[in-house]
C-alpha cells in the first residue's frame, strides 16, 4: 500500500510542478481506521523524502469518545513530531449534519491549508465509501453530476486511497498492529449513510452482484463527459468570457443561456474554479432550476447569490463577482502617480512640452500646477458632476454612466481622477474636465483599461 501511496504522491507533485520532498501536506485526521493508515503510511514516506506533514481533527461533540478522539490524535502527532490543529465544530440538530460537517470541515482545511502554506490538502476516503456514496445518487435520481460521486482531486484537495478497499485498510492496520479509534455513531442507522452501509447497499449486492461494478463503470463514464464539456470551455474561454480580473469576470450571456442545467452547472464551477481559484460547495437541483429562470427572465442589474459569489446581469452579459461585500466597501482616495493600478488597470505618466488635444478620452493633458497639488482616484458617488472640455456644462456622472451603458458593476469600480478639492480632473475613457492650459509645462496621462 505504501508504494500505491507513493506513486499517487508522485504524480501530484509533478501535476504542481513542486519536488516531492518539498511538499507541504495538510492530512484530515479522525482518529479512525483510514486516517490512521493514512498518516502512518504519510510518516513513512517522509523518513525518505521529508515533506512537511500537519494534521488537523475536527472534534464535533456528537458521542462520548469525542474528547477521547481528540487525546488520540494529538497524542499521536507528538510522538510522531507532526505539527497538529484541532477545532471544534457544531452542527446544528435541525441541519443535515453529513453535509453540513462536510462542508464546515473543507473550510475550515482550506482556512489552515492557506495560513500554513500547505499545497495539498489530503482524505482518508476509500473505494468503500464512493460506492455507498454512487448508491445513494442513485436512490435520489440525482443528475450525472453527482453520480460522479467522490472526486480524487478537487482544488487543493487530494483522495490517494479512493481506490483502495475498506477491508484492505483494515488488514493492513491490523498488520502492521496500528491503534485507532471506533466511532460509535458508525452503528447508528438514523444517519442516512450508516444504513445504506449496514443494509441497504448490502440487500441491492444480494439481488444484483454487478451493482457495485456499474455504480464505477458509470461514474468513469460520467467523468468523461464532465472533462468534455471543461475542455470545451477551456478551449473556447474567448467566446465565453469578454473579460476578466481579480474581483471579476464578464461572461457572454447568449452562449450560455440556453444550456442545460448539467452544462451550466460545470461552467460555472468552471468559471470560478478557473478565474478565482475558488472551489465552490454543490446546490439543490431546485437552486439551479431558479438560476436558469434568472438568466433568462431577469431584468438588467438583477442580483443572484451563490455563497459569497455574486451574479449580476447587465444586457447581454452575465457579471460574476467573487466577493461582492469587498467590491462595495468603497476605498479612500488615493494618490495617482505612474504605474498606479485600479481594479487592473493602470495609469501612465509621460512627458510633454506642449498639449495634446486628443478625441482619446484614454489620455489627457495635466499641466504642471494641477500635478504639484495632486491627483487622486477614487471612486463615483451620488451627485458627481464634471465641467465637460467639449460642452463647457455641468455633466452628472450617472447619467454619462447610462449613456455609456456602464453596467452596475462597471459604475463601482470605474476610475474618476480628481484634484485635492476634489473637483473632478477626468473620467478615464469617458469625458476630460474643462482645463486651463494657456501656460504648458506637464505630463500627459494615459488610462490602461483592463
Amino acid at each position: 500500500m505504501i508504494e500505491k501511496l507513493n506513486k499517487k504522491l508522485s504524480i501530484y507533485s509533478k501535476e504542481l510542478d513542486i519536488p516531492l520532498q518539498d511538499l507541504s501536506i495538510l492530512l484530515s485526521f479522525s482518529g479512525g481506521v483510514d486516517s490512521t493508515v493514512l498518516a502512518y503510511l504519510l510518516l513513512k514516506l517522509r523518513e525518505n523524502y521529508g515533506f512537511k506533514l500537519t494534521l488537523m481533527h475536527f472534534n464535533y461533540h456528537t458521542h462520548i469518545k469525542a474528547d477521547h478522539c481528540e487525546k488520540f490524535c494529538r497524542s499521536f502527532s507528538k510522538n510522531n513530531n507532526v505539527d497538529f490543529y484541532t477545532t471544534d465544530l457544531f452542527i446544528n440538530q435541525k441541519d443535515n449534519f453529513e453535509s453540513t460537517a462536510r462542508e464546515k470541515r473543507y473550510n475550515e482545511l482550506k482556512i489552515i491549508a492557506k495560513n500554513i502554506d500547505s499545497v495539498i490538502i489530503l482524505t482518508a476516503h476509500h473505494l468503500d465509501d464512493q460506492i455507498e456514496t454512487l448508491f445513494m445518487k442513485m436512490l435520489d435520481n440525482s443528475d450525472w453530476i453527482s453520480k460522479i460521486g467522490i472526486r480524487e482531486k478537487l482544488g487543493k484537495l487530494r483522495r490517494p486511497l479512493l481506490n483502495v478497499r475498506k477491508e484492505q485498510i483494515i488488514e493492513f492496520a491490523k498488520n502492521r498492529k496500528l491503534s485507532w479509534i471506533e466511532d460509535p455513531t458508525n452503528n447508528d442507522l438514523s444517519i442516512r449513510r450508516n444504513l445504506v452501509r449496514k443494509s441497504l447497499l448490502p440487500t441491492a449486492i444480494k439481488s444484483n452482484k454487478k451493482i457495485e461494478n456499474q455504480l464505477l463503470i458509470d461514474a468513469h463514464s460520467f467523468q468523461l463527459k464532465l472533462h468534455s464539456f471543461i475542455s470545451e470551455f477551456n478551449k473556447n474561454r474567448d467566446k465565453f468570457v469578454l473579460n476578466n480580473s481579480l474581483q471579476f469576470i464578464t461572461i457572454n450571456l447568449e452562449e450560455i443561456k440556453n444550456y442545460k442545467l448539467e452544462k451550466l452547472k460545470i461552467f460555472v464551477y468552471w468559471c470560478f474554479s478557473t478565474y478565482f481559484k475558488i472551489t465552490i460547495s454543490d446546490r439543490s437541483r431546485n437552486y439551479w432550476v431558479e438560476f436558469i429562470k434568472y438568466l433568462q427572465y431577469a431584468k438588467t442589474g438583477s442580483i443572484f447569490k451563490l455563497g459569497s459569489m455574486t451574479f449580476i446581469l447587465n444586457r447581454e452579459e452575465l457579471i460574476l463577482i467573487s466577493n461582492f461585500v469587498q467590491l462595495l466597501e468603497k476605498p479612500k482616495k488615493v494618490g495617482l502617480t505612474h504605474n498606479k493600478k485600479w481594479y487592473g488597470s493602470i495609469f501612465k505618466f509621460n512627458n510633454s512640452n506642449s498639449p495634446i488635444f486628443s478625441k482619446n478620452k484614454n489620455k489627457i493633458t495635466i499641466t504642471d500646477n494641477i500635478l504639484s497639488d495632486g491627483l487622486y482616484l477614487r471612486r463615483w458617488k451620488k451627485g458627481d458632476k464634471i465641467i465637460s472640455s467639449n460642452s463647457a456644462h455641468h455633466i452628472l456622472l450617472s447619467n454619462l454612466f447610462i449613456n455609456n451603458k456602464i453596467s452596475k458593476i462597471g459604475k463601482l469600480m470605474h476610475p474618476i481622477v480628481v484634484d485635492k478639492s476634489d473637483n473632478i480632473v477626468w473620467v478615464p475613457g469617458l469625458v476630460h474636465a474643462k482645463l486651463p492650459i494657456d501656460s504648458f509645462n506637464g505630463k500627459v496621462l494615459k488610462w490602461i483599461p483592463v
